[in-house]
């Protein structure tokens, strides 16, 4: 992560706003300015005009001194250990098992369609959503570790990785 040697100063500075440790900037700007200033941080979703304003000083000072952004991290998908362990159950019907795998099919499609619109940034990070998606997830597991289903399996897994570093 570059810094600009100037004045010490990363990427992550620029957004970060501590509790203590940060520094108060007081600027006196007219009414309707306010008002407008107002209106732009609700329109973008922030935390109101402090926050907007700091995204304005951040944006002028990445593009002015050309700060590096970081590197995205790079989740690593978890290896999976299936262990098929073979128990007195009783027979599956046919029809159950199709019922079954298109649920755990849905399941595997809304999760993949909420991570991915998460990471694309047209959804926000709820964590009352994810339980609810987490949840499901591991309904799915157990139900395709019972059935055998190891590509759907291996799938949700990874899934709930994803799901994991989300929440």
């Amino acid at each position: 992560m570059s810094q600009v040697k100037e004045f010490d100063l990363t990427y992550n500075d620029l957004f970060r706003a501590p509790d203590k440790e940060g520094a108060i900037v007081s600027v006196r700007v007219h009414r309707k300015v306010k008002a407008v200033l107002e209106e732009l941080a609700k329109r973008e979703g922030l935390d109101g005009v402090s926050e907007l304003v700091r995204y304005l000083i951040a944006g002028y000072l990445l593009g002015k001194y050309n700060i590096e952004r970081p590197k995205e991290k790079v989740v690593v998908e978890p290896i999976v250990l299936t262990v098929n362990v073979q128990k007195g159950t009783p027979p599956i019907d046919e029809v159950e098992v199709d019922l079954v795998a298109e649920e755990v099919a849905s399941v595997i499609r809304d999760v993949e369609d909420y991570v991915k619109k998460v990471k694309a940034g047209l959804v926000q990070k709820n964590p009352e959503i994810a339980m609810k998606l987490g949840k499901k997830l591991a309904k799915a597991l157990k139900i395709a570790k019972r059935l055998g289903m190891e590509e759907e399996y291996v799938k949700l897994m990874r899934l709930k990785a994803q799901l994991s570093v989300i929440e």
